[in-house]
């Protein structure tokens, strides 16, 4: 039975699928991901507009310290692509500056709704496009 990246709209699973099979990235991987689920947890409980902001900052933070950690690993690895992969950093830290900024008390439902599924999107793509090239890369190479 193949695997399912996902299990609901609102909720994202780790499964092979997602793995870089590199240890320490994959948890934190998987600690951005559960950040991800606890702001869609406060999302759809709507919860104080105070906790969404904090969880939602809590995941730029996590981020943030995870993208300086891959791009440390880009540099001792080689990895050639590094210089497009940091721009996507970049754009993606941008983006959440972006949500965070735009939650207010009087959003819609569907406002709250439709902004932590894209939250949900932006890591999702970034690690099934960007996280795979350079774990193939790595792999490949025999750099991990």
């Amino acid at each position: 039975m193949p695997s399912q990246v996902e299990t609901s709209p609102w909720r994202l699973d780790w499964t092979d699928e997602l793995s870089v099979w590199i240890p320490e990235i994959d948890a934190e991987h998987q600690h951005f991901i559960q950040l991800v689920n606890e702001l869609n947890e406060a999302i759809v409980a709507r919860m104080d507009i105070d906790v969404v902001k904090q969880r939602m900052r809590a995941i730029q933070e996590d981020a943030v310290a995870h993208f300086a950690h891959e791009e440390a690993l880009f540099k001792r690895w080689g990895y050639p692509a590094a210089e497009e992969h940091v721009k996507k950093h970049a754009q993606a830290i941008q983006f959440f500056h972006k949500i965070v900024d735009g939650f207010k008390d009087n959003m819609t439902d569907y406002e709250w709704i439709e902004a932590g599924l894209k939250v949900k999107q932006v890591l999702i793509e970034h690690l099934l496009t960007e996280d795979m090239n350079y774990r193939d890369y790595c792999r490949k190479n025999g750099k991990c």
